[in-house]
């Protein structure tokens, strides 16, 4: 086969297949190997361009939220569940390796495209291998075999409430991206796998901790702005056929504010160089 040719194959392997079959956003780091990153491609289509920016213009925002709601809570002297400290501090750590991959995401959309001949177009629209980069070791879902449930306070309820409110929001995006047929990522299809099995395990974890208060806990509702980023569904609309959260599903309709800036450390919020 012309060497032309065979690079031609070769191309069209990795656009079709989107990368190796056994490819995960989040393959576990291996201290002391070589940290290789590999692009994905995918024949180049504007509505597959414009579903895949506007999934990560509603998730990325709505990350950041997630990491703001935890160290919020962390930093409150009011906190008090081991449970719940323990999983505000793994969504600080994975949450914010997954902003890392969805910023990749986004440098990779914006790449020029690779023209071929025959008059193919290939987009690069991923970066795997970013576990091993990064040095990332995903911080597992916490459980009561491991943490004390109790004691749980007011400032406990407030927080795992609103974050399922958000966690809620953060799973209807997945599934609306899944639900796009013009949503053809691959690589984002594997994160929203994550997003959609880790979210709702915690979202069952946060409801153990609410039903374990001593207290009226119907009574305890969250403020609207305790729930940031939720600007961000406005995005994932558009990339799920336009259709809007239902009041009183995962994501009600309020005015929330967007995450404050903040610098990288805090409470819970130093680099863990290890998802």
């Amino acid at each position: 086969m012309p060497p032309r040719s065979q690079l031609l194959a070769v191309t069209l392997a990795v656009a079709i297949g989107a990368g190796p079959a056994l490819a995960a956003v989040e393959e576990p780091y291996q201290p002391g190997e070589a940290a290789i990153t590999t692009t994905w491609f995918a024949l180049r289509s504007d509505t597959a361009q414009r579903a895949d920016r506007d999934y990560v213009a509603g998730m990325l925002p709505h990350h950041a939220g997630a990491l703001s709601m935890s160290r919020d809570y962390l930093a409150d002297p009011g906190r008090s569940s081991p449970l719940l400290r323990a999983l505000a501090r793994a969504i600080v750590a994975n949450q914010r390796f997954e902003i890392g991959v969805l910023e990749a995401v986004a440098r990779n959309l914006d790449a020029p495209p690779m023209r071929l001949p025959f008059g193919l177009t290939l987009q690069p629209v991923a970066t795997e291998g970013l576990t091993q980069a990064q040095r990332f070791l995903r911080a597992p879902v916490p459980s009561p075999a491991g943490h004390a449930l109790g004691p749980v306070s007011a400032r406990d309820v407030l927080f795992a409430k609103a974050m399922t409110i958000h966690h809620e929001a953060a799973v209807q995006m997945a599934r609306a991206y899944h639900a796009n047929p013009a949503a053809r990522n691959g690589f984002l299809g594997l994160m929203n796998v994550d997003i959609v099995t880790d979210q709702t395990q915690e979202i069952a974890l946060m409801r153990v901790v609410v039903d374990a208060y001593r207290g009226d806990a119907g009574a305890i509702v969250p403020d609207p702005s305790m729930v940031h980023g939720m600007e961000g569904m406005q995005h994932a609309a558009h990339a799920g056929h336009g259709a809007a959260p239902a009041a009183g599903s995962a994501a009600p309709p309020m005015a929330v504010r967007p995450p404050p800036r903040r610098p990288a450390g805090g409470p819970d919020g130093h680099a863990h160089h290890h998802h």
